[in-house]
């Protein structure tokens, strides 16, 4: 791995830390909004069934221009987000033992997942004239006029590419 793109990973993950601190009290208000109709009495069937909270209070504008880092959240500053907005929830998804732990790992993977989903649940379509370009790095994709698909150089997520001719290959070729 070259000093450019050591660098570069340490600039990304400083930079979303900064995010999650600079983003902290609207996060855990998010959390303590979409936990509210939540009791303690409520927590070991829900663990039990891996049912996880109804998405009618949770909001995501918060974070709604950095949704792509949302997902390299760890279980462990989950947890803790969860504590802080509720902390007599997080105690009785611990008192569940190993079940709480595998819950939480299944609650993260949902969150993300729903965080990951466009508005409305509708799928984004190119136009005809349009492809979707992959960046082997990160594994994300965006949408590029077929024309200039040949012209990549950098993902606009990871900067992956900048100092390399290689270009991310269209999914239509």
């Amino acid at each position: 791995m070259t000093i450019k793109r050591t660098f570069r990973k340490f600039g990304s993950r400083f930079a979303f830390e900064f995010f999650l601190e600079t983003m902290h009290d609207p996060i855990i208000q998010g959390f303590k909004k979409y936990l509210s109709d939540i009791r303690v009495e409520d927590i070991p069937a829900m663990v039990r069934k891996s049912q996880f909270p109804h998405f009618k209070h949770l909001d995501f504008s918060a974070v709604e221009d950095n949704k792509e880092h949302i997902r390299k959240i760890s279980l462990v500053r989950l947890v803790e987000f969860i504590f802080e907005a509720r902390p007599d929830l997080a105690k009785a998804i611990q008192d569940t033992g190993k079940a709480g732990a595998e819950y939480m790992v299944k609650l993260r993977v949902h969150l993300i997942e729903k965080i990951g989903q466009p508005a409305g649940g509708k799928e984004f379509k190119p136009q005809e004239d349009m492809a979707m370009a992959h960046c082997d790095e990160c594994n994300n994709k965006w949408p590029v006029k077929k024309d200039e698909a040949t012209s990549i150089r950098k993902c606009p997520f990871c900067g992956a590419g900048e100092d390399e001719p290689k270009k991310p290959p269209s999914e239509d070729e």
